[in-house]
């Protein structure tokens, strides 16, 4: 399969002509103050969305995932990944504020009760089920799915803009949680 053609979103292009790889730091006027939750997720969701309009654009091409059944790398024989504490606050957020969402919450946790056994205690990658996948679905899709799950693309290298998206997500981790957060 040939290597596609991508195009930046706006809000990266903006950040790259003003000299900037990072997401802007937000300003309170020379004073530090309490951390504000929406802030930092508002900023999450800045930076995954150029992986939002790459996977829009690949949704649309009749080749992408022929032959395999959807969210196959959410299931334990492909899946490790791992989320930054702000994406796991991001998740826990749309659950908070989403009646639908929440509704399914009892669902989702049974699922981490069975997958949690299976797993050992080790920085390791390790494969899982994704207590997040429902039948086919991504319970979190549109409102707080983890950078690594959208910019992943079965059969398809990373995207320039899938790195930056991953570069930008460990700043501003580190900006909020400090450096030590990465196991």
């Amino acid at each position: 399969m040939p290597r596609r053609q991508h195009r930046q979103h706006p809000s990266t292009r903006s950040r790259l002509s003003q000299g900037r790889s990072t997401p802007r730091r937000r300003r309170s006027g020379g004073r530090r103050r309490a951390r504000d939750e929406g802030d930092e997720l508002d900023e999450l969701d800045e930076i995954r969305a150029p992986l939002f309009l790459e996977l829009s654009v690949l949704l649309r091409d009749p080749d992408y995932h022929r032959g395999e059944p959807p969210h196959l790398c959410c299931q334990r024989a492909r899946n490790q990944m791992r989320i930054s504490p702000l994406e796991a606050e991001a998740i826990a957020r749309a659950f908070r504020r989403d009646p639908a969402l929440r509704a399914k919450l009892p669902s989702v946790l049974e699922r981490l009760r069975k997958e949690l056994p299976r797993l050992r205690e080790t920085t390791a990658r390790q494969g899982f089920d994704c207590p997040l996948l429902e039948g086919t679905r991504c319970l979190v899709h549109d409102l707080a799915k983890p950078i690594g799950c959208t910019a992943w693309n079965p059969g398809l290298e990373f995207t320039e803009e899938a790195w930056e998206a991953f570069a930008c997500r460990d700043q501003l981790n580190d900006r909020v949680h400090g450096p030590r957060w990465k196991l």
